[in-house]
């Protein structure tokens, strides 16, 4: 069984329950909506903002010379992303679009120095969600590299349900290709193995958990 979860190609929930940081981000004035499949930020872009996602879904994805694109990620409400460049000053690693109409808060330096002034805090949540989405890359390499595609695909599908505490994924079988480094046929076979012993039930971008423990036997 694996020692760890790679939890960072999960859709991200809530910061935390109820936090102060999640709070202060919410009543935040600058506010930007993203219609289906705009860009929110490019690789190489200047890191101006990181942002929390207030309403609806956005994809991390990276790009390669030859113009293919690997999934880092898919962020759901009440999560912050952009957050590595936007601190150290670099140019992004990554680029980020919505893939339904999204509301996202866009943070600048000068509204985090008032946000940490404020609210002390603050400044050792955004520590520990940094510290978190190491971590969290650090097994998905982990994961990709040891772990059977079956395994990778189990272990998301139960991180999704524990992190966003709802049995509905939201995601396509491309989607999740991507995120767990496999092809949407594999990924598409192997749900219909599950839906057929009764682990998950499949509808249209959407995967129901029926019985989380069946998922845990082929970890």
């Amino acid at each position: 069984m694996p020692k760890e979860n790679p939890t960072m190609y999960l859709q991200k929930g809530k910061i935390s329950q109820a936090n102060e940081l999640t709070d202060i981000l919410e009543s935040m004035p600058m506010s930007r909506i993203y219609d289906i499949g705009k860009i929110i930020y490019s690789q190489g872009d200047s890191p101006d903002y990181f942002y929390y996602l207030k309403k609806g879904r956005v994809k991390i994805f990276i790009t390669s010379e030859n113009g293919s694109e690997k999934t880092l990620s898919v962020i759901t409400e009440g999560a912050v992303f952009g957050e590595a460049s936007f601190f150290d000053g670099r140019e992004r690693m990554s680029s980020a679009k919505a893939v339904i109409r999204s509301e996202l808060i866009l943070i600048s330096k000068n509204m985090l120095t008032d946000i940490i002034r404020r609210k002390p805090q603050t400044a050792l949540e955004l520590l520990r969600l940094q510290s978190n989405t190491i971590r969290l890359l650090s097994s998905q390499l982990d994961s990709i590299a040891f772990w059977s595609a079956k395994v990778r695909l189990c272990q998301f599908l139960l991180e999704c349900t524990k992190q966003n505490n709802n049995s509905i994924i939201s995601a396509t079988h491309e989607e999740i290709g991507s995120i767990i480094g496999t092809t949407r046929v594999t990924v598409s076979r192997l749900i219909n193995d599950l839906a057929k012993i009764g682990a998950v039930k499949t509808g249209y971008g959407k995967i129901e958990i029926l019985d989380a423990e069946i998922l845990k036997e082929h970890l």
